[in-house]
C-alpha cells in the first residue's frame, strides 16, 4: 500500500506547490508593476555597460501600451548574457557575458 500512496500524495504535492508558485508570481507582478495608461504607447532606451565593449550599448524600442520598460530591457540583457542567444544587439557584437543593464529611460511617445 506505502507504494501505491506515494505517487499520489507526491504528485498532489507538486501540482500544490506548482499552483503556489503561479499564484505568488502573479501577485508579485501585480504588486510591481504600475497601471498602465489605456491607449499610451511609449518608447524606451536601456542603457547597457561591459568591460569588455568599446562605448556604451543603447537599445531603443517603442512598447506597446500595457508593457513595462524595464522588462523589455530585462529581455534584452538575458541575452546581451546568453551565448545560445541568436538576436543582435550592441553593433552585433559577440560578447556574451559580463553585461549590466545602467539605465532605463522611458517616454511617451511623440503625438
Amino acid at each position: 500500500m506505502n507504494k501505491k500512496l506515494f505517487p499520489v500524495v507526491g504528485s498532489r504535492l507538486l501540482l500544490l506547490f506548482f499552483w503556489a508558485f503561479a499564484a505568488e508570481s502573479a501577485s508579485l507582478t501585480q504588486a510591481s508593476s504600475s497601471p498602465p495608461t489605456p491607449g499610451a504607447a511609449s518608447t524606451v532606451t536601456c542603457d547597457f555597460s561591459n568591460p569588455s565593449y568599446s562605448g556604451w550599448c543603447r537599445v531603443t524600442k517603442e512598447l506597446r501600451p500595457g508593457k513595462r520598460p524595464r522588462g523589455f530591457c530585462s529581455q534584452v540583457l538575458a541575452c546581451l548574457n546568453d551565448v545560445r542567444c541568436i538576436r543582435t544587439y550592441c553593433n552585433a557584437t559577440t560578447i556574451r557575458s559580463g553585461w549590466k543593464l545602467e539605465k532605463v529611460e522611458a517616454s511617451p511617445k511623440a503625438q
